[in-house]
């Protein structure tokens, strides 16, 4: 999951959804995209979270449903939800999920359900899915 934006502040939506991003930064400041990268500026501020290293499941309900919890955690009555459309919308920050499965050839493709779209429907968040099989 990722929120985006010029005007995006980091430290605010860790705030909010009380953890720490698997990477952020600020608008024009400098980071490494990568161990062997060198250092860029951001054209946008990013704030990211990747469920690889938190859900252990191969399963892509068990990473959806982190993100769920993650915006809308049970027994929360919508508070996260509704501070995050407020910053999103005082900020002008957008919302994505983005979901990566490959399977064997001939396996079943997962689907995202509807109850999941719609949380991210309410935040909102568009949802990317690139699902692949191997070739047969």
């Amino acid at each position: 999951m990722r929120f985006a934006g010029d005007a995006l502040d980091p430290d605010e939506i860790s705030s909010i959804l009380r953890t720490q991003p698997t990477r952020a930064y600020r608008k024009g400041q400098k980071y490494s995209p990568g161990p062997r990268s060198p250092e860029v500026i951001g054209k946008t501020g990013i704030w990211y979270f990747s469920t690889k290293y938190s859900v252990s499941s191969k399963n892509l309900a068990e990473h959806l449903g982190e993100l769920e919890n993650l915006i809308s955690p049970f027994a929360d009555d919508g508070r996260r939800l509704r501070e995050l459309r407020d910053v999103m919308g005082r900020k002008n920050l957008q919302a994505h999920v983005t979901c990566f499965w490959r399977g064997i050839a001939g396996a079943m493709k997962p689907s995202i359900s509807s109850a999941v779209t719609r949380t991210f429907d309410r935040l909102p968040a568009d949802i990317e899915a690139d699902f692949d099989t191997e070739e047969s």
